[in-house]
C-alpha cells in the first residue's frame, strides 16, 4: 500500500499544540491559532498582533530612521502606515490566491544579501559615519506629493524588513487567510491588511507627536548608537543567511553529479533520519507512521521549535511512535514540487504519512 499524507501543520507550535497535532490532526494545531473565534474577534486579534509587531527586534532599531522619514507630519505618518498595510495585504492575496509560500523570500540568498547591505548602511548612518538625511528633501521643496509617496514606499520596505523576521503572528495570519479563502470566505483576504493597519497605526501619532517632543541633543546621539549596534547585529544575521544560501546552493549543484543515491537518502542521527534536500526524500521501506519535519537554516521559527518544543520530554516520548525525518528545505521551491508538500505556505512544516 502506498504511503499517504494524512496531516499537515505549519508554523511555530507549543508543546500542547504539537502533541495535539501528533495525536489528533492539523485542525488542533498550528494553522488555526484563532480557532473558534468570530470574524470580529479574528480581525481584532490581527490588529493587535500588528501593533505587537512594532516591538519585534527587526522594527525597534528602525525607529529613529522611521521618525526621520515621517518628520513632523501626521499625514506622512499615515501614508507610511498605509504602505505597511498594503504590503501585507498584497502578501496575503498572493499567499491565498496565488499559493505563494511565504518562505520563498527568506530562502533567497540575494534577498538576504540586500537586506544585510541595507542594515549595514543604516547602522553606519546611526553611528554617525555618514548622514542619511531624509528631511533634506522636505526642506528643499514643497512637493508634498513626492514626500508622501516616499513615506508610503518606505512603509512598504519596512513591512518587508519586519516580515523577513518571520514573526509568528504574521505566519499565523497568512496561513489562516489561505485556509479560510480555500473554504470560500473571500473576506478573509482582508486579514493581512488589518494586520498591517495595526502595525502602521502608531506612526500617524508619532508624526504628530514630534511637534511637541523636546529637541534632539547629545542624548539622541547615544540612542542612535545603541540602535546602530542592534542594526549591525541584524546585518550580520542576514549576511550569514546569504552566505549559507550561496554556499549551500553551490555545494548542492556540485554534489548532484557525483553523489550516489542512498536507500533512503538520509543520515541517521540520534534516532532521527536527516535528509539534506527535498530531492533526496525517499519514504520507501520506512516504518509507519512517518513524521517529516521540514525546516531551513533561514527559518527562525524552525530554530525555536527545535529548541523549545521538539526537545520537550513529552514530545520526545510521543515521537518514539514515529519514524522522524528532518528534511532540510533551503530551497522551498524544491519542497513545493513534491506532491504531498504542495500545500505548504511557510516553515516549519510537519507532514504525517501513514
Amino acid at each position: 500500500m502506498m504511503l499517504a499524507a494524512v496531516r499537515l501543520a505549519e508554523g511555530f507550535m507549543g508543546v500542547e499544540e504539537f502533541l495535539a497535532f501528533l495525536t489528533a490532526g492539523a485542525d488542533a494545531a498550528g494553522a488555526e491559532p484563532f480557532a473558534g473565534m468570530a470574524l470580529g474577534g479574528i480581525l481584532a486579534a490581527a490588529f493587535l498582533g500588528g501593533l505587537a509587531m512594532n516591538l519585534t527586534p527587526c522594527v525597534l532599531p528602525m525607529v529613529p530612521i522611521n521618525l526621520m522619514i515621517i518628520g513632523k507630519s501626521a499625514t506622512r505618518g499615515a501614508l507610511y502606515g498605509l504602505g505597511i498595510a498594503l504590503a501585507y495585504g498584497v502578501m496575503g492575496v498572493l499567499a491565498a490566491v496565488g499559493g505563494l509560500a511565504f518562505g520563498k523570500i527568506q530562502a533567497n540568498p540575494w534577498f538576504n544579501g540586500v537586506i544585510a547591505a541595507l542594515f549595514v548602511a543604516l547602522g553606519l548612518s546611526l553611528m554617525g559615519v555618514f548622514a542619511i538625511d531624509f528631511s533634506r528633501g522636505r526642506k528643499m521643496g514643497a512637493n508634498r506629493t513626492a514626500n508622501g509617496l516616499f513615506a508610503f514606499a518606505m512603509g512598504v520596505v519596512s513591512a518587508v524588513l519586519a516580515g523577513a523576521c518571520v514573526a509568528p503572528v504574521l505566519i499565523a495570519v497568512l496561513l489562516l487567510t489561505a485556509k479560510l479563502y480555500a473554504e470560500g470566505n473571500v473576506f478573509a483576504l482582508g486579514l493581512p491588511f488589518v494586520l498591517g493597519l495595526g502595525m502602521g497605526a502608531p506612526w500617524p501619532f508619532a508624526g504628530a507627536g514630534l511637534k511637541v517632543l523636546p529637541k534632539p541633543g547629545a542624548w539622541m546621539t547615544w540612542v542612535n548608537r545603541l540602535f546602530g549596534v542592534l542594526v549591525f547585529c541584524f546585518a550580520a544575521w542576514y549576511g550569514s543567511l546569504a552566505w549559507t544560501g550561496f554556499r549551500g546552493k553551490n555545494a548542492a549543484d556540485g554534489a548532484a553529479a557525483t553523489a550516489a543515491p542512498a536507500e533512503p537518502a538520509a543520515a541517521k542521527t540520534a534516532g532521527v533520519l536527516r535528509v539534506a534536500s527535498p530531492k533526496e526524500l525517499n519514504l520507501d521501506g520506512l516504518k509507519r507512521p512517518i513524521l517529516v519535519d521540514c525546516w531551513a537554516t533561514w527559518c527562525k521559527n524552525c530554530t525555536a521549535m527545535e529548541r523549545k518544543t521538539l526537545k520537550d520530554p513529552q514530545v520526545v516520548e510521543a515521537l518514539k511512535g514515529f519514524t522522524v525525518i528532518r528534511l532540510q528545505a533551503e530551497d522551498i521551491d524544491e519542497l513545493l514540487a513534491l506532491p504531498d508538500f504542495a500545500n505548504i505556505h511557510g516553515l516549519p512544516a510537519f507532514v504525517i504519512f501513514e
